[in-house]
C-alpha cells in the first residue's frame, strides 16, 4: 500500500536525522543511489524479498557489520553513511541502493534522494511504516536514516 510522501519529520526520524545529518558546504548534486563499479559487501548479495523489515534488508544485502551501516538492537532504526573522498571507511552507494531495493522503496522517494544537493536542508519522506531522512555533503557523501514508524 502506497501512502503519499509527507515532507515533515516524525519525532523518531527527527531524532535520527539530528544524530546523523551534519552541515553542508558547497553546492554539488548528491550521488545517485545507483549501482557503481565500487566494491561493496552488497555487490554479489541478493536483496531480501519485497516488504522485508530493516534487519531483513541488511542481512539480504550482506551488510551485517559492514562499515557505515548501523542497525539498532531493536531493528527499528537503520543508518547508512557512505564513504566520502577523505574518509577511510563507509558504505558504498551500491549498499544504499540494495537496501532501498530490498525494502521496495518507491521511485518517487529514491528520485528525491538523487536530487538532493549539499545546499539543501536535510530531506525526509515517509512511506508505508518507514520514515526516511537523508542529506549529502561533499566531505561526508550521502547519509541516510531509516526509522520504522
Amino acid at each position: 500500500m502506497l501512502i503519499p510522501v509527507r515532507y515533515s519529520l516524525t519525532a523518531a526520524a527527527a531524532i535520527a536525522a539530528a544524530l546523523l545529518l551534519g552541515g553542508c558546504s558547497t553546492a554539488a548534486p548528491a550521488p545517485a543511489p545507483e549501482a557503481t563499479t565500487e566494491n561493496s559487501a552488497s555487490s554479489s548479495a541478493i536483496p531480501a524479498p519485497a516488504g522485508a523489515d530493516l534487519a531483513g534488508a541488511v542481512t539480504g544485502c550482506g551488510l551485517d557489520g559492514a562499515d557505515g551501516v548501523e542497525l539498532t538492537a531493536g531493528s527499528t532504526q537503520l543508518s547508512i553513511d557512505t564513504k566520502g573522498p577523505r574518509e577511510t571507511s563507509g558504505a558504498a552507494m551500491t549498499d544504499v541502493q540494495c537496501v532501498l531495493s530490498a525494502l521496495s522503496v518507491p521511485k518517487d522517494i529514491t528520485s528525491m534522494m538523487k536530487l538532493t544537493t549539499s545546499t539543501a536542508e536535510p530531506t525526509s519522506a515517509e512511506w508505508d511504516d518507514l520514515g526516511f531522512a537523508w542529506n549529502y555533503s561533499p566531505e561526508k557523501h550521502f547519509r541516510l536514516a531509516i526509522v520504522q514508524v
